[in-house]
């Protein structure tokens, strides 16, 4: 398992090295390496060429945006399935993707920047979570159950709000800026663009990370799990929390994405087996391999810029179609 990682990461910071040189302005291996060199302190090379305006403030923020984001769906992906012990759940099961895109939305409408965007989307992906349990409150045999179908009908709800702010929206200006955001992109237009939403991505990632191991647990059953001891209700919690911590963000900074998390879970199942310690780790650079090479393709497969949402079902679907077939069913 070690070996199988260390590989997965080499590749990784391989495939990420590769992503610097390609696009519509091709540039030279020799000026990559001058860049990485300047970047670690060496100062051999000449500085502020237009390569290195490339690098640093387009294709670097959106290498580390597509990382970030990619381990982060990966990981929140992993936990949603084994906290409601359904293959098919996603990090958007709850209505926390809906709300958070709302509030996003709601924040782009009324021009409040790239601050005001994850404020509100994160206000409004919490309210999401909340309304959620709220509904499925006092259902305590079939809670998980009921959490999934408050989680519906919220998810809705917002959809109607979305739809609403886009019906009202000025066809000419606001709505192409809703419905390209809504596509999903990875296009920042530098570093400090990406700081806040990659810290609270990583505040989820470390937590699901770090308890990992009572994922096996939780994806027992009810009964069977109590008699472990184990408060199933604060664990549920602090993953349902986790993951949503890094869906609002990921939506926040980049409109809707989807199938990383519900894809890159089973690869990894079917790597490692079902222990969600080996799980979790491996799907954090599975998603972030994943998402390095969709947004490598959204740049470069045309002259315009793919929508990454509509690349990751093109690629997602017909590959977990093949997952399906070689697992013989979806398991846990």
């Amino acid at each position: 398992m070690m070996i199988k990682m260390l590989f997965l990461w080499l590749f990784l910071i391989g495939l990420c090295v590769f992503s610097l040189g390609v696009g519509r302005y091709a540039i030279s291996w020799e000026q990559i390496a001058c860049f990485v060199m300047q970047w670690f302190g060496a100062n051999q090379c000449m500085q502020g060429g237009l390569e290195n305006q490339i690098i640093l403030n387009l294709r670097l923020p959106r290498i580390v945006l597509g990382v970030f984001v990619g381990l982060g769906l990966g990981a929140s992906g992993a936990s949603f399935q084994s906290v409601f012990k359904n293959p098919l759940a996603t990090p958007d099961i709850l209505g926390v993707t809906s709300g958070a895109s709302f509030g996003a939305v709601l924040g782009l409408l009324l021009g409040l920047g790239k601050l005001g965007m994850i404020a509100t989307s994160l206000g409004f992906g919490f309210l999401a979570l909340g309304l959620a349990v709220l509904i499925a409150r006092g259902s305590e045999g079939y809670g998980t159950i009921m959490l999934v179908l408050g989680g519906i009908v919220v998810s809705a709800l917002f959809q109607s709000f979305l739809s609403l702010i886009k019906y009202v929206a000025d066809p000419q200006d606001v709505l192409p800026a809703i419905t390209y955001w809504l596509l999903g992109s990875l296009q920042v237009s530098g570093l400090s663009e990406i700081y806040l939403g990659i810290i609270g991505i990583c505040a989820g990632s470390v937590l699901i990370y770090l308890f990992s191991w009572r994922l096996n647990i939780l994806a027992l059953d009810d009964d069977e799990a109590r008699s472990l001891g184990i408060c199933l209700s604060g664990y549920r919690a602090l993953f349902i929390g986790a993951s949503t911590l890094i869906v609002v963000f990921v939506v926040s900074m980049c409109g809707l994405i989807g199938w990383v998390g519900l894809l890159i879970p089973h690869i990894a199942r079917l790597l490692c087996g079902s222990n969600n310690a080996k799980v979790i780790p491996l799907s954090l650079v599975l998603g972030a391999i994943f998402m390095v090479l969709i947004d490598l393709l959204a740049r470069t497969l045309s002259a315009e810029e793919i929508p990454v949402s509509i690349l990751s079902a093109l690629v997602g679907a017909p590959f977990f179609i093949y997952i399906l077939k070689i697992n013989k069913g979806m398991r846990l």
